[in-house]
């Protein structure tokens, strides 16, 4: 099944250039090892720009999961302790593959095409036909 992850613009741009390749998230994330997830990268850019595939999901204590992806997380150790403030365990989606969309779609574009669209708080499952859409009007090439 594919997602769609809303993703802040620093974080984001970092994905993209390769320097961060872990994606963080609170909550425990039903995800399978190379599964597609499309990125929308919030405001300010407000626009589908890429997708990644999952190599594999961690969950685990906030200490032992900072032990095991600080090499690759692409943000410091306070910023990290900052985002899990108030958890005692966190996940790490761990990217296998990133590309950016040859055209992307903007937040006015995804409305377009799937009634009510609103970009996740965190992330969503796509129905297959919301997959195929976006899919087919971003500029998606299998190839990475």
């Amino acid at each position: 099944m594919v997602k769609l992850f809303s993703i802040k613009q620093p974080f984001a741009d970092k994905i993209f250039r390769k320097e961060k390749k872990v994606e963080f998230r609170r909550q425990n994330v039903k995800i399978e090892t190379n599964e597609l997830c499309l990125v929308y990268t919030s405001a300010p850019i407000k626009k589908l720009s890429g997708y990644f595939i999952v190599k594999e999901k961690l969950r685990m204590p906030l200490q032992k999961l900072w032990e095991k992806t600080k090499n690759y997380a692409g943000i410091s150790k306070k910023e990290f302790l900052h985002y899990f403030d108030g958890c005692k365990e966190g996940t790490a989606i761990v990217i296998q593959a990133i590309r950016n969309f040859s055209k992307g779609l903007s937040l006015n574009d995804l409305r377009k095409l799937i009634k009510n669209f609103n970009p996740p708080q965190s992330y969503r499952n796509l129905s297959a036909l919301e997959s195929t859409l976006l899919l087919s009007k971003s500029g998606y090439s299998p190839k990475i």
